[in-house]
C-alpha cells in the first residue's frame, strides 16, 4: 500500500510476542466473551480475578473492559490493542504500571475474532462511537483520558482521535501511538488526509511517539515510519510532547521497560487537564 501524501506509512499489523496463539474460533454463534475464554482462558481468569469490568456492545460483538487500582485514579488510559490481541491481554501487560502509577485502564476489544483482515476488525467509527459511550457512562471529563495503540491500534488512534476532537466529547488529553503510522487503509484515517475533518483535524491535541529500532516489521512500524508520522501529525495541527525510541527494542519494549512508559506516562500526567 502507498503512503498518504508521502509522509504516511504503514504500521505492523501483529505482535507475535503479544497476540493470542491461532486456535480454534469454535461455533459461529459463540459470543465474543465466549471466543476470548477458549483463546486466552489465563489472561480471562487474571482479568476476573482482580474485578475487571466487561462492557459488551449492542450489538454483543464487541466489548470494552475497564478497572482501576483505586477509586480515584491519577489518569485513564484507553488502549486500542494490536492485531488479533484480545482486550485482556493487554489488562495483564499494563496491570503492573497500572498499580505502580495509579492508573486505570479501559482496553476496547475491536477484533472480532473471527479470522484476520478488514472485516475482522470494527471500523473506526463503530470504536469510537463504542468507546464515547462507555466514556461517558464511566463519567469520564474531557481533556483527562489518554488514547493508546499500539501496531494495528495505534494506526487506528489517528482516526479515534480525529472523532473525538471533532464529533466526540474531546476526552483525549493526549495520545501514545506506539509503533503504528497512519494506515491509508482505514478509511477515517484517508477522511483526515483529505481534509473531510477539517484543515486542522489534529488542532490542540498532544501527542507521544514510541518506536523500537528491532520491530518485527521495521518498514512499516520502525522508526522511520514513526517518524514520518509524527511530521503527518504536526502537519495536521498536533503537538508532539514526546518521541522516544529504542534502539534495541521491540514494540513490546514500551510497556517492559519501566524509564520508556514512566516517562510517556508522567509527560500524560504533568499535561494540564
Amino acid at each position: 500500500m502507498r503512503g498518504l501524501l508521502g509522509i504516511l506509512a504503514i504500521a505492523g499489523l501483529a505482535l507475535a510476542t503479544q497476540a493470542a496463539p491461532v486456535r480454534a474460533q469454535g461455533a459461529p454463534q459463540a459470543t465474543i466473551l465466549q471466543r476470548a475464554q477458549e483463546a486466552i482462558p489465563e489472561q480471562v481468569r487474571f482479568a476476573s480475578r482482580i474485578g475487571v469490568n466487561l462492557r459488551v456492545t449492542r450489538d454483543g460483538r464487541l466489548f470494552a473492559a475497564t478497572w482501576s487500582p483505586n477509586p480515584n485514579p491519577r489518569g485513564w488510559i484507553v488502549v486500542l490493542p494490536d492485531a488479533k490481541t484480545w482486550a485482556q491481554q493487554e489488562l495483564a501487560v499494563w496491570h503492573p504500571t497500572l498499580v505502580r502509577k495509579s492508573v486505570g485502564i479501559v482496553a476496547m476489544q475491536w477484533w472480532y475474532a473471527t479470522g484476520d483482515g478488514p472485516a475482522n476488525y470494527a471500523n473506526a467509527e463503530l470504536v469510537y462511537r463504542e468507546l464515547e459511550q462507555a466514556l461517558r457512562q464511566m463519567g469520564m471529563k474531557p481533556g483527562t483520558a489518554m488514547l493508546y495503540g499500539m501496531g494495528r491500534g495505534a494506526e487506528m488512534a489517528y482516526a479515534i482521535q480525529a472523532y473525538d476532537r471533532h464529533a466526540g466529547g474531546k476526552f483525549f488529553g493526549a495520545t501514545l501511538v506506539n509503533s503504528g503510522a497512519m494506515a491509508e487503509d482505514i478509511a477515517a484515517n484517508r477522511r483526515v488526509a483529505e481534509g473531510q475533518f477539517g484543515l486542522g483535524p489534529f488542532d490542540d491535541t498532544r501527542w507521544i511517539f514510541y518506536c523500537g529500532g528491532r520491530d518485527a516489521e521495521p518498514e512499516r512500524a520502525g522508526c522511520p515510519a514513526m517518524r514520518g508520522a509524527a511530521n503527518a501529525v504536526r502537519k495536521f495541527g498536533g503537538k508532539n510532547e514526546l518521541f522516544l525510541e529504542e534502539a534495541r527494542g521491540s514494540r513490546a519494549t514500551l510497556l517492559t521497560e519501566p524509564r520508556l512508559i514512566d516517562a510517556a506516562l508522567d509527560k500524560y500526567l504533568s499535561l494540564p487537564r
